[in-house]
């Protein structure tokens, strides 16, 4: 069973020793994708329109236990797929990020199966795809390191294989000594406005170099290499 605001045909249970028969179907003002099915004259439960028009149902049709169990089937992969379409028009995600979303609202496993082989197919979930963006923004926002996008990315859960794949395409263009170099120069600039002590400075670089997931051994070329721009200057 499945979470939803309202009562959904996944929730609706057929009254015992009692006919079900559909008195009316009322168009949702707030979700025009979705309709309100009345028995009895009462509000039973929300049902996706696409639904309705596969059944064909209408008023005065009688819901079987049978026709039911095929509504909820059907139904719940159209809100699956419907919920995993909204999550990709905002943005890019992963196929593990639209996995994560589909469970928390509860679509059995069976049914999120089907809708990200059914997106992969259709290239709109497409993790290789995904990491060069991430990669690309990433970096354009900040100087980054490959270590650093490689854990952000094996979150989202990326393979490590497309990882290192991308990452290599990426690292061809500029490696990590000039990207490290890029982040430390500009950083350097603050500190020499802010801080006065030349060993304290070197220390709050390191550490933010650290943060940006820069291995020690391209962090002591950096400073080494500061070190002799300095001394060029005096």
């Amino acid at each position: 069973m499945r979470k939803s605001k309202e009562l959904s045909i996944s929730e609706y249970r057929l009254k015992a020793n009692e006919a079900s028969i559909i008195t009316a179907i009322s168009y949702q003002k707030r979700d025009k994708l979705r309709a309100s099915v009345f028995i009895a004259g009462e509000f039973a439960f929300g049902i996706n329109i696409l639904t309705i028009e596969h059944f064909r149902l209408r008023k005065k049709d009688e819901l079987s236990a049978q026709l039911l169990e095929d509504l909820r089937a059907f139904d719940d992969r159209v809100s699956a797929k419907r919920l995993a379409t909204k999550l990709l028009n905002t943005r890019r995600r992963t196929e593990k990020e639209v996995r994560d979303k589909l469970r928390l609202q509860d679509f059995e496993i069976g049914i999120i199966e089907d809708i990200t082989s059914n997106l992969k197919q259709l290239g709109l979930i497409d993790d290789e795809a995904f990491s060069r963006a991430f990669i690309h923004d990433k970096r354009i926002a900040k100087p980054i390191s490959s270590r650093q996008l490689s854990q952000e990315l094996r979150k989202k859960g990326v393979a490590k294989e497309i990882i290192q794949t991308i990452l290599g395409e990426a690292d061809e263009e500029e490696g990590e000594d000039g990207r490290a170099m890029k982040a430390a120069i500009k950083k350097w600039e603050q500190l020499l406005r802010r801080e006065s002590d030349e060993k304290k400075r070197k220390q709050k670089l390191i550490a933010f170099l650290g943060s940006r997931g820069f291995e020690y051994g391209v962090i002591k070329d950096v400073l080494r290499k500061l070190d002799a721009e300095v001394e060029e200057e005096y």
